[in-house]
């Protein structure tokens, strides 16, 4: 027991020993830790600052980088203007070059060769190469203006400027020549005639078949190509529609300047767009070549390129219609010498030509809308491209650019106004009665009526046409504003309100014509009461404004005339003022009729129901409804069939009638029965006595003295047709005739005159049948 304690004691105090020994080597490696934890804190304060200026010194390397590639962009920028100034140089020598040769300074040259002299020929390339200059000049504007506090930045701006300004001039110069060198955007038509085909000229195209020929290509929806002499076409050769492309894509938007872009719109958009139409009138005189100074202002849109194309094209527009306007005046001038000897209706022609000025606007205007939309309308389609510094499209860019399109063709219809208005001035005569000098001039019937019908004739033109030219005038902005009518389709509007006015005018001289019948007023009157001129001229003025219903009814709607006060839709239609003409007329031939009573006797009174019939039946004949019966008239010609006129006219006639026949009553009163108690014969019973004879005899010769005085009187009346001829030779006869053959077959059997019986009996019934048949003189 004792042995195994000792054995147990041995192994605890072994494991004392081995926990004290333990202990010892930890506090140790306890110490041996904190001594390599100091040596660590030292190494540490000593890598550390090597660290840090290591870091610094990558930090400097990369800003000396930096520094270099600043460096080096800036003076790129800085030789821009040195790089980029060549290309616009040559370019701007190449205009020069181009501008002297125009103004006759230089000789001609081979466009296709250099010469050794310095001369430039420019080519495609060179315009884009100037293009992609500017574009690098804007983009180095740019940067130094976000690098004003640089000391040279001033410099390198001017310097700037002074290339881009010289380049956009000249490009603006270069697209200026190229525009007008294009010339007309019209040409004429080739025109293939068919077999067995009528030629119908401007000059024999009766207004029906004007009508018919327009109202069939608006329905076709081929108007241009069924007007005018001439076509439109693209007058700009396909490397110019490059090079102008070029320029506009270089300069459109904010492309023209190195400035920001303006906020507010160019001050000289104000007078193209929004006008007034009532705003529009005659500044210039009749014949200066323009109606209104609105279109002589130059055109300042704020971009130069617009400018430069507005003010080219609107020079070749209006040198196109000027040149047609001239063209067809020297023909018409031709025509009238060729024709001295007829009659030609001056102002009927110059209608016509008016209402091919017309048309040939319409082909003009075309033209310039199809060179619009080649070089201009590219340059308002946004293009995304990564290079481009701005690629939007500035709305004042996109009106700027209508603007340019108002003023090219606003001449155009501004020229065809003044043409319009100078027929009405001149040929058609309203020029006399407008100004107060000219007042009281007159002028005749058949110039009035010409006047009235060509102004009709061109209204008619403007009220089809109208539409279609204001549709081709108007050019959209597209900048999604409410968007105010331009100047082109004010001066549309105005052409319509214009030729209105001065039709009105013109048909008002014609009714006031008609009741002052100049020439052959009251105291002018045939002696033989043949129709007056005055009613053929009335039947032609009829005539020639009856084909005009829907421009009559332009005019009515619009306009307060003396006859109709109303106007719109209760405006009257043309037979109100062919009725109004018709009535002035009965009054003016009633006047005329009362110069015939002045004569002394029955005679004067018999001439003036004669002159009343005669215009009366010519009235009827010519204007009222067709007689089946009759042949030889025109079914085409304009007929009255309204009641007002039938009645009047034939109520007019039969009263004259009567009262002509009136004047042979006289010639009954001699034939009277003398009783058979009042008859004494003589003693031989075969003569009447003496008393008894002289009864009849002066039944005999009384009618025989008043037949004879009325036959001398009447026999040289003038009678307007054969047909009334025959009819009052049969109606007159009617009156006396068959009474006093009763009377001459009973009495001329009776001698009541012992020496001069045949002398009382001398007119038979078949005597006074054949003078009847001799009775009135053909009209000549």
């Amino acid at each position: 027991m004792g042995a195994q304690k000792t054995e147990s004691q041995k192994r605890i105090d072994a494991l004392g020993k081995a926990l004290g020994k333990m202990k010892s080597s930890t506090t140790e490696a306890s110490h041996c830790c904190d001594q390599l934890t100091k040596r660590a804190r030292q190494l540490d304060s000593l890598t550390s600052p090597a660290s840090d200026a290591s870091s610094m010194l990558s930090k400097a390397s990369n800003n000396l980088g930096s520094t270099l590639v600043l460096m080096k962009d800036a003076r790129e920028k800085f030789d821009t203007v040195r790089d980029c100034e060549p290309a616009i140089e040559r370019l701007h020598r190449g205009v020069l070059d181009v501008q002297s040769e125009k103004s006759g300074n230089r000789k001609a040259r081979n466009p296709f060769q250099d010469d050794t002299k310095g001369k430039i020929v420019l080519s495609e390339q060179d315009i884009y190469a100037a293009a992609d200059s500017m574009e690098i000049i804007r983009d180095a504007f740019e940067y130094f203006i976000d690098r004003t506090h640089w000391r040279s930045t001033a410099t390198a701006l001017a310097s700037l400027e002074r290339v881009h300004q010289m380049g956009v001039s000249s490009m603006c110069v270069l697209a200026s020549l190229h525009l007008v060198d294009a010339g007309q955007a019209v040409r004429l038509k080739r025109v293939v005639k068919q077999e067995g085909e009528t030629h119908v000229t401007p000059s024999n195209e009766t207004a029906q078949q004007t009508r018919e020929r327009l109202s069939k290509a608006l329905q076709n929806r081929d108007l241009l190509r069924s007007i005018g002499e001439f076509e439109e076409y693209q007058p700009v050769e396909a490397r110019l529609v490059r090079e102008l492309r070029g320029i506009f894509e270089c300069l459109s938007g904010n492309g023209f300047q190195l400035h920001p872009l303006p906020k507010k719109e160019s001050p000289g958009l104000a007078h193209i767009f929004g006008l007034p139409a009532n705003r529009v009138v005659r500044t210039e005189k009749v014949g200066a070549g323009g109606f209104s100074n609105l279109i002589q202002r130059p055109l300042k849109s704020g971009f130069p390129h617009v400018d430069a194309y507005g003010e080219a094209r609107k020079t070749t527009a209006f040198s196109s219609i000027d040149a047609y306007h001239r063209r067809v005046r020297a023909e018409r001038k031709r025509n009238a010498e060729r024709n001295r000897n007829d009659l030609v209706d001056e102002a009927d022609a110059a209608a016509r030509d008016a209402v091919r000025c017309l048309e040939h606007a319409m082909i003009v205007v075309a033209g310039e809308k199809n060179v619009y939309r080649t070089i201009v309308t590219p340059s308002l389609t946004k293009i995304a491209d990564e290079d481009a510094v701005n690629d939007e499209i500035s709305p004042f860019y996109r009106k700027a650019c209508a603007a340019a399109y108002s003023h090219v063709v606003a001449c155009v219809v501004d020229k065809t106004m003044d043409i319009i208005e100078t027929m009405f001035l001149k040929e058609g005569g309203i020029g006399h009665a407008s100004g107060s000098k000219g007042e009281n001039q007159s002028f005749t019937v058949q110039s009035a009526a010409s006047s009235a019908s060509g102004g009709l004739r061109i209204l008619d033109g403007v009220r089809m046409l109208g539409p279609s030219l204001a549709k081709l005038c108007d050019m959209p902005i597209g900048d999604g504003t409410a968007e105010k009518p331009s100047l082109a389709s004010t001066l549309c509007i105005a052409i319509h309100r214009t030729t209105v006015k001065n039709c009105a005018r013109t048909l008002e001289n014609l009714a006031k014509a008609i009741q002052e019948d100049p020439l052959k007023g009251t105291a002018q009157r045939a002696k033989d009461a043949r129709v007056a001129p005055l009613t053929c001229d009335v039947v032609r003025a009829v005539r020639m404004v009856s084909p005009y219903v829907s421009a009559y009814k332009s005019v009515s709607k619009r306009r307060q005339l003396p006859w109709d006060p109303n106007m719109g839709e209760d405006a009257g239609e043309l037979e109100s003022f062919i009725r109004f003409l018709i009535m002035r007329l009965l009054n003016s031939l009633k006047g005329k009729s009362l110069t015939y009573t002045k004569h002394a006797g029955d005679l004067g009174q018999a001439r003036s129901n004669m002159f009343m019939m005669n215009n009366a039946f010519y009235l009827r004949d010519e204007l009222g409804p067709p007689i089946a019966a009759l042949a030889g008239h025109d079914d085409d010609q304009y007929r009255i069939e309204s009641s007002w006129f039938v009645d009047k006219i034939n109520k007019l006639y039969e009263s004259e009638k009567s009262k002509y026949l009136g004047h042979w009553e006289v010639l009954n009163t001699h034939l009277t029965s003398v009783e058979h108690d009042e008859l004494e014969y003589q003693k031989n019973e075969k003569i009447l006595s003496l008393d008894s004879g002289r009864l009849i005899k002066n039944r005999f010769s009384g009618f025989n003295e008043d037949f004879e005085r009325l036959w001398e009187d009447h026999k040289d009346l003038c009678v307007v047709d054969p047909r009334l001829r025959n009819t009052l030779q049969k109606e007159v006869a009617g009156v006396f005739l068959p009474l006093y053959s009763k009377f001459y077959d009973k009495y001329s059997q009776i001698r009541f005159s012992k020496k001069h019986q045949d002398e009382y009996t001398k007119f038979s019934p078949y005597k006074i049948e054949q003078m009847l048949d001799e009775l009135y003189i053909d009209a000549e």
